[in-house]
């Protein structure tokens, strides 16, 4: 992969939360920074697979509905 298509890439990884979310405020310090950016981040990614199991669910019903090939 060059050099480019890398920074496209992590441009495209950085857009999808607000660059504040991912930084300390200040006055505060990285050992209470990083528990709270733990919990979001397991939150987000309990969301996500819930996400994943319902669209799952749906292509699953959608091919029960057309049915064998």
């Amino acid at each position: 992969m060059n050099k480019i298509a890398r920074s496209k890439r992590r441009d495209d990884v950085l857009s999808f939360a607000p660059e504040r979310a991912w930084q300390p405020t200040a006055g505060s310090n990285v050992h209470t920074f990083i528990p709270i950016l733990l919990e979001r981040l397991e939150a987000e990614n309990a969301q996500l697979r819930g996400s994943v199991v319902e669209l799952s669910l749906q292509i699953q019903a959608l091919r029960d509905a057309i049915g064998p090939n």
